[in-house]
């Protein structure tokens, strides 16, 4: 009787074992995806200086304290952004080659021919941020308010010069969806980021400019630029003495958003790794404080609402970049 309650013992010791171990390899499977050695490499695929390139930076230098690794920012501009997608398509998808995941990975197809790139390409990781477009003029432009600037345009079509980003760019759709709203006609004219027209508008060589608030909020506070107006349904906060589109009876809601990327084929547990560091990064009080001292939105999503957010928001986009393509041809 003796011996059969040692076997019985022993038994059900073993089995205790056998089933320690597969969980615990079950866990080191759920959790065996890690970073390979070398430095994380985020691309911009427009000049430094901007909304992008200012917030990537910002959120680079928490994420490696995290991940316990270099993370670099490089800025490959050129062509509203195409020349740095169409690297991006060819990242090794090994969690090292993140790039700035926006809405022009969706226009630009449409807008230019052969860009190099399609939104095949990557997949979203998660959302950083959101900031709707604004109106921007120099502080001594004729132009003091958003009638002011209407007016003139009416009387000569095609004569105010308004810069963006890039053809194909959301402040070039930006720009694009106003004129349709009021059925006015601007020169436009890209320039490689934000950064650029700012020192275009400021150099006399632009009457405005395109651009999402805080990318200017310096300048505006320094007194050397105005917003005319905010495309947004609401008077932003920070910005709370500037005027909505829709508040001059323009039915026009658009901006930018801005989210981290990686290639297509990146392994599902290599995205988890990345979804978890960079999460834990946008939702730290020190990039909270870095936003706010920048006037800059959060608006984070995670890797399945973002994803589901980019999905949604593409064919709206896509069609965006449709008309303004139209209206070039059509010029």
């Amino acid at each position: 009787m003796k011996h059969k309650k040692v076997i019985f013992i022993l038994s059900m010791m073993i089995i205790l074992i056998v089933c320690c171990s597969q969980n615990n390899n079950s866990s080191k499977e759920n959790n065996d995806e890690e970073l390979p050695p070398g430095d994380i490499e985020t691309m911009i695929p427009v000049a430094a200086g901007g909304g992008t390139d200012v917030t990537h930076r910002g959120l680079a230098d928490i994420v490696e304290d995290i991940v316990d690794k270099d993370v670099v920012v490089d800025n490959i501009e050129g062509s509203g952004g195409s020349v740095g997608f169409a690297q991006a398509a060819n990242y090794e998808p090994d969690g090292l080659h993140l790039f700035s995941y926006t809405s022009e990975i969706f226009t630009l197809p449409v807008y230019q021919d052969n860009p190099g790139f399609s939104p095949e390409d990557f997949k979203p990781l998660v959302l950083i941020s959101e900031d709707p477009a604004a109106l921007v003029v120099s502080e001594d432009s004729e132009y003091d308010t958003l009638e002011d600037f209407i007016e003139a345009a009416e009387k000569n079509p095609g004569d105010i010069s308004i810069g963006n980003s890039g053809f194909g760019n959301i402040w070039h759709l930006s720009a694009t969806a106003f004129e349709k709203e009021l059925g006015i006609e601007f020169n436009q004219i890209p320039y490689d980021g934000a950064e650029e027209t700012v020192q275009a508008t400021l150099g006399g060589h632009l009457d405005a400019f395109v651009a999402s608030p805080p990318e200017v909020e310096s300048q505006v506070e320094s007194g050397d630029l105005k917003l005319l107006a905010v495309m947004s349904d609401d008077r932003l906060d920070d910005f709370s003495e500037v005027p909505t589109l829709k508040e001059n009876d323009i039915d026009l809601s658009i901006g930018t958003w801005r989210g981290i990327g990686v290639p297509a084929d990146t392994p599902a547990g290599i995205v988890s790794v990345l979804e978890e560091a960079y999460s834990e990064a946008i939702k730290s009080e020190e990039f909270e404080e870095f936003m706010d001292e920048r006037k800059m939105n959060i608006n984070f999503m995670d890797n399945e609402e973002f994803t589901e957010f980019a999905n949604s928001e593409r064919s709206m986009y896509e069609e965006l970049a449709e008309d303004a393509e139209e209206d070039e041809d059509a010029e």
